[in-house]
């Protein structure tokens, strides 16, 4: 190479070398991994050799191993506080956060099925499946569905997901197959909705298979109906053709709305059956009578005086009596006294 060729290629380097120092003396914010020169303002040499000098760093993004791997650290880290008592409440917090913060839309499904049964009960694990339900509920509750170890909880919480989600709903129980799960699933679905939808709740315990556990989860909506629309829930019941399921939704319905209008919840309950003296009607009764004599000890008296005689009057007597007696001793004699048939008390 020519003398003249040398001191050309050596005044390009060090022009380069210029720039880049310039770059970082006047820009004190940026490394120079990360240092970005304007290539077109320089000659081809430079350009060249500025092409070779790394622009920027990326991280390169974790493997799915080594999340995982991360992942198990920090369950055994957040077991280890959970063992150490309730001091390091604020430890497990923070696990849980972090654990969760490496949970991302594209890893969360695999993430989810690869934990263990008991990694899935734990803060973490609810919160991933919360976070795959978000994004692909059906892929999620079928999932769920599938597994011979999910809980109750993990069901409820893949509940609570639809109710919030709402569209599509319906459309996915049609078309879940007849199995135990799918019972457990509109059961607890009916649950959730009973406070703030009842009607919506009867309609998805309507869906369940026909026996004790459908009709436990009918009786919780019409107790919550009935306080918010008593005329709707009672036409209701009364469509029911079951005679003992109607029976049992009545008696739950009656008792519930007792507690706000215990002379209807008496009407009503009397106006669907003929005698008192059935069990569940007769306990029925009780319990009406016992939080209608706390309100209005002489409403509920003459209720119980319009019984035929038999055990569920008697039984309504001695209820009345006995609290009658602690609260107007005089009156609750003198109404004893005047009971066909009723014992009087001993003074």
């Amino acid at each position: 190479m020519k003398f003249h060729e040398k001191v050309l290629v050596i005044g390009t380097i060090a022009g380069v070398v210029f720039l880049i120092w310039h770059g970082k003396s006047h820009s004190p914010s940026r490394s120079a991994a990360t240092a970005e020169v304007d290539l077109t303002t320089l000659p081809s040499a430079s350009r060249w050799l500025a092409e070779k000098q790394p622009v920027r760093l990326q991280k390169a993004p974790q493997s799915f191993a080594s999340i995982l791997a991360a992942l198990r650290m920090k369950l055994h880290q957040w077991r280890e506080a959970c063992s150490s008592g309730s001091d390091d409440q604020e430890d497990q917090a923070r696990l849980t956060r972090e654990m969760l913060a490496m949970v991302t839309d594209e890893n969360v499904a695999k993430l989810a099925q690869s934990l263990s049964a008991d990694e899935m009960e734990t803060p973490f694990g609810v919160g991933a499946l919360h976070h795959w339900m978000q994004l692909d509920p059906v892929q999620a509750t079928d999932w769920i569905a599938s597994r011979a170890d999910t809980t109750e909880a993990q069901t409820r919480a893949v509940a609570d997901d639809w109710i919030a989600h709402g569209a599509g709903l319906q459309a996915y129980i049609a078309q879940l197959p007849d199995m135990e799960w799918k019972q457990t699933f509109l059961n607890d679905l009916s649950a959730q909705m009973s406070v703030k939808d009842p009607s919506a709740a009867i309609k998805m315990a309507q869906q369940m298979n026909p026996g004790p556990a459908q009709t436990s989860s009918l009786q919780g909506a019409i107790c919550n109906w009935v306080g918010t629309d008593p005329q709707t829930a009672w036409s209701w019941m009364a469509g029911v053709k079951d005679p003992s399921v109607r029976e049992q939704l009545v008696v739950s319905a009656a008792q519930s709305y007792a507690l706000t209008d215990p002379a209807q919840a008496a009407a009503w309950l009397l106006s669907e059956f003929n005698s008192c003296d059935d069990g569940t009607v007769r306990n029925a009764v009780l319990n009406i009578v016992k939080t209608w004599v706390a309100k209005d000890s002489d409403g509920a008296a003459n209720w119980v005086t319009q019984f035929p005689d038999g055990d569920a009057k008697a039984a309504a007597v001695a209820v009345v009596s006995s609290y009658w007696q602690q609260t107007d001793p005089a009156a609750a004699t003198a109404w004893m006294q005047n009971l066909s048939g009723a014992p009087t008390p001993a003074n």
